[in-house]
């Protein structure tokens, strides 16, 4: 890394599933903060839960029939962050992200709160970037608590620095969020239209609404997941999509275009099976395996 990345990023000796190559095309970020959780804290820990999770399960993509472990990962390790101050976190965050994508890589940040989302794509142009968010929840507040940089903010963040952005598998929804995604253009399904509607035609939406994009950035917020699946995160909602749902439709709109994905708020102490970081970790195997199986 050069010398700015380096102040903000610690190689530990805890890798996603050992993987440590540095030839390859995927990197490992984790990006452990929690400093605006509301409900669950505990997502600072998830980096460390879902590379452990990963050492334990099959890196054979059935659906893709890509074996991640002839690709591996490198994994750069976690962004070292202040205690309590997120804007100085965003930062360094950005700094490290940018230096990534510099390199050429596919980024997989692990957080962390919601919010790390910000920092991250924040590295890319909003002039040609759109981002995908699963989540239970809008995140489209203009603040929460008298803070405009908490996770419930993560996407009026984004939209107002100019990128494109749609939403999958909300529920928890304001009615401010409402009205402002109705006035920025910002199109969601909610969990229940995406099971009335299935994988295909949810995925037709998202290419059209994205049609116009050189690069896109997926986030996937474990709380999009039903805590049927996902128990284990920061703040949990019924009704929520399944695990082969979000894959189906990630599988269906990932090209070339695609250039970052994150996996965030896993909140590991209230993960008590540890069921949510093997999914996590799966999820991560997957997405790498559709990235590889549709590259060159």
């Amino acid at each position: 890394m050069d010398e700015q990345a380096l102040l903000y990023v610690n190689e530990g000796s805890r890798q996603f599933a050992g993987s440590k190559r540095h030839n390859s095309k995927f990197a490992v970020m984790g990006i452990p903060m929690d400093i605006t959780s509301s409900y669950r804290p505990g997502s600072r820990f998830a980096p460390g839960a879902i590379r452990e999770a990963a050492g334990f399960i099959e890196f054979y993509s059935v659906r893709t029939g890509v074996d991640m472990s002839e690709f591996g990962f490198d994994d750069v390790g976690d962004v070292i962050l202040h205690p309590s101050d997120v804007e100085i976190n965003l930062r360094r965050i950005k700094d490290a992200a940018s230096f990534v994508y510099r390199k050429g890589k596919f980024l997989i940040s692990i957080g962390g709160e919601h919010t790390i989302t910000t920092g991250v794509v924040s590295a890319l142009n909003p002039e040609d970037t759109c981002v995908l968010s699963f989540d239970a929840h809008l995140d489209l507040r203009d603040e929460y608590m008298n803070y405009k940089y908490d996770h419930a903010c993560v996407m009026r963040r984004l939209s107002e620095m100019g990128f494109k952005i749609m939403e999958v598998g909300n529920r928890g929804i304001s009615k401010e969020e409402i009205e402002y995604a109705n006035k920025a253009g910002i199109p969601f399904i909610t969990s229940h239209q995406v099971k009335l509607l299935g994988p295909r035609e949810v995925s037709r939406k998202i290419l059209t609404h994205f049609s116009g994009c050189r690069n896109v950035y997926i986030s996937l917020d474990m709380d999009s997941i039903d805590p049927a699946y996902a128990p284990g995160v920061a703040t949990p909602e019924p009704e929520g999509l399944d695990p082969s749902t979000v894959l189906d439709i990630i599988d269906l709109i990932i090209d070339k275009r695609t250039v970052g994905f994150d996996v965030v708020e896993v909140s590991p102490p209230f993960d008590h099976s540890g069921i949510t970081a093997v999914l996590g970790a799966k999820m991560i195997l997957e997405v790498a395996a559709a990235i590889k199986s549709k590259s060159p």
